[in-house]
């Protein structure tokens, strides 16, 4: 080999050793949040869904699924969320995926489903709700196993990673009090929820529950359901009823309708907010200023 090979040899593993940075790709806004705090000054995250495309039906296009087969970390909430990934979730190899639902220590709620259509045999099953970013503790729990995969792939920034970590957990501690604060003036005050969507948030934050209309994220709102709810909403004088972006004005209307009652319509995946680090931050102000705002 001569002496110009052998320079250009060296001048290309020098190159790929400095840009051997984890490639990562992020299923939804509020996850790309969190990681791109998490690999500040290191390598830039890329967020799969930027659109208002919904995480439950999209279907990918190339340029998506080039992203996905180019990755060496694909961050996901769980197949059985982000439904319309599930084919393409399943194709990726075990060890180039973190399923933040399987992460050990993160905090699931579990909700009862059931079909409807026989009282005397009606079958219940549970269901997982996976709308835990919600809880700002799970994102903590998560953030913590996303450091020590990042720290296998990537050793040489073990330091860089260790202190955006504790930079991040202690701006998360920070909005979990402002947050906290926030709302103990409303904690007396009763709310309810279209879907399971808000239970992460209303638990974390001790808020007072009367019902939810349905049991989970898109079940169909029957007539009997509406009555049922109505009926608990004024029994418990529930003072605000929180709806995501997908629910039709006038079918929030025809639950609140003779009702002393507030309603909210809350993006909890953020879609215009800008991505980023700060991302997170400001989807949950968001969404605790239209709670409080809800419950006034």
């Amino acid at each position: 080999m001569n002496h110009r090979s052998l320079l250009v040899m060296i001048i290309l593993l020098l190159s790929a050793n400095i840009f051997a940075v984890p490639n990562i790709v992020v299923s939804i806004k509020p996850i790309h949040s969190i990681v791109s705090s998490l690999t500040q000054g290191i390598t830039k995250p890329k967020l799969l869904l930027k659109t208002n495309q919904s995480a439950h039906h999209a279907h990918l296009k190339p340029s998506q699924l080039s992203l996905l087969s180019y990755a060496d970390l694909a961050i996901f909430i769980h197949p059985d969320f982000e439904g319309g990934l599930k084919k393409a979730l399943a194709s990726l190899n075990a060890n180039k995926k973190l399923i933040i639902g399987n992460v050990k220590n993160i905090h699931l709620i579990h909700n009862e489903e059931h079909d409807g259509h026989d009282k005397e045999h009606d079958e219940y099953q549970e269901v997982v709700n996976y709308h835990l970013w919600l809880d700002i503790n799970n994102m903590q729990i998560f953030a913590k196993e996303l450091i020590e995969r990042l720290i296998k792939i990537d050793p040489d920034n073990q330091s860089n990673y260790t202190t955006n970590l504790d930079k991040l957990n202690k701006s998360l501690n920070t909005l979990k009090q402002d947050i906290n604060q926030k709302l103990s003036v409303y904690k007396p005050k009763a709310l309810a929820g279209y879907s399971n969507a808000f239970d992460y948030f209303t638990n974390a934050n001790q808020l007072k529950k009367s019902t939810n209309i349905t049991s989970y994220h898109g079940e169909r709102l029957s007539i009997f359901k509406i009555l049922k709810a109505k009926k608990t909403m004024k029994n418990t004088q529930t003072k605000c009823l929180l709806t995501t972006i997908e629910v039709p004005k006038k079918r929030t209307n025809s639950l609140t309708e003779g009702l002393n009652i507030n309603s909210a319509n809350i993006d909890i995946i953020g879609f215009n907010i800008q991505q980023g680090s700060h991302h997170y931050f400001e989807l949950m102000h968001n969404i605790t200023n239209k709670v409080i705002q809800c419950l006034r």
